[in-house]
C-alpha cells in the first residue's frame, strides 16, 4: 500500500506538473493569441490605410491619364500649328527675299530718277536763269518804251499846247501824280517795300498788312512786319 501511495502521489506530482506546465501554456497560448489579435487589428489598420492610398492613388493615375489625354490632344494641335506657322514662316521668308529684290531694283530705279531729277533740276535752273534775262530784257524794254511814250506825248503837248506855262503845270501835275500812292491816289509815297522796293503811302500797306493780303500791289510779291519802312522824301 505504501507503494502504491508512494507511486500514486508520484503520479499526483507528475499530473501536477503536467497541469502546471498545461497552465503556463495556455497562459501563454492566450498572451500570444492577445498578441496576435492586437497585430492582426493593426495589420488591418495597416490594410485599411494601404487600401485608401491605393485607392487615391489609382484615382491620381486616372486623373494623370485624363491629363495625358488632354496633353496629347494639345500636343496633336500645337504640333499641326507648329506645321502651319512652318510653312507660313517659310512662305514669309520667300517673300521677304522677293521685297529685298523689289527693294534693291526699287533703289536702282530710284538712283536712275535721282540722276534725272538732277539733270532736270539743271535744266529747269537754266530755263528758269533764262526766263529772267528775258524777262529783265522785257521789263527794260517796257521801260524804255514807256520812256519813249512819255516823250511822245510830252512832244504832242509841246505841239498841243502854245503856251510853255501849260507844259510846265502838266509836267508839274505828272510829277505830282508819281508822288501820290498808286493804290488811294490820294495820299504822298512815303513807305518803302524792301523786297521789291516800290514805294506806297503807309495806310495802304498797313492796312493790307491787317488784313492778310500781304502782297505788293505792283509785282505781287510777299512781304512781312519788317519789310516796310517809311521814307522822307522832304
Amino acid at each position: 500500500m505504501q507503494e502504491q501511495n508512494s507511486r500514486l502521489l508520484q503520479q499526483l506530482r507528475e499530473k501536477d506538473d503536467a497541469n502546471f506546465k498545461l497552465m503556463s501554456e495556455r497562459i501563454k497560448s492566450n498572451q500570444i493569441y492577445k498578441l496576435l489579435k492586437e497585430e492582426k487589428e493593426e495589420l488591418a489598420d495597416q490594410v485599411l490605410t494601404f487600401k485608401t492610398k491605393v485607392d487615391a492613388q489609382l484615382l491620381a493615375v486616372q486623373k494623370l491619364e485624363e491629363k495625358e489625354g488632354v496633353l496629347q490632344t494639345t500636343l496633336a494641335a500645337l504640333e499641326k500649328e507648329l506645321a502651319v506657322r512652318t510653312q507660313a514662316l517659310e512662305l514669309n521668308k520667300r517673300k521677304a527675299v522677293e521685297a529685298a529684290q523689289l527693294a534693291e531694283d526699287l533703289k536702282v530705279q530710284l538712283e536712275h530718277t535721282q540722276a534725272k531729277l538732277k539733270e532736270i533740276q539743271v535744266s529747269v535752273a537754266e530755263n528758269r536763269t533764262a526766263r529772267e534775262r528775258e524777262s529783265s530784257n522785257l521789263k527794260r524794254a517796257q521801260e524804255d518804251l514807256s520812256r519813249l511814250r512819255r516823250k511822245l506825248e510830252k512832244q504832242k503837248k509841246v505841239e498841243v499846247y502854245s503856251d510853255a506855262d501849260e507844259i510846265l503845270q502838266e509836267e508839274i501835275n505828272q510829277y505830282k501824280a508819281k508822288l501820290r500812292c498808286p493804290c488811294c491816289n490820294t495820299r504822298d509815297k512815303e513807305t518803302v517795300l524792301t523786297k521789291c522796293f516800290h514805294v506806297f503811302c503807309y495806310e495802304c500797306l498797313k492796312m493790307r498788312y491787317d488784313t492778310r493780303q500781304r502782297k505788293c500791289p505792283k509785282c505781287n510779291c510777299a512781304f512781312g512786319a519788317n519789310d516796310f519802312h517809311r521814307i522822307y522824301i522832304t
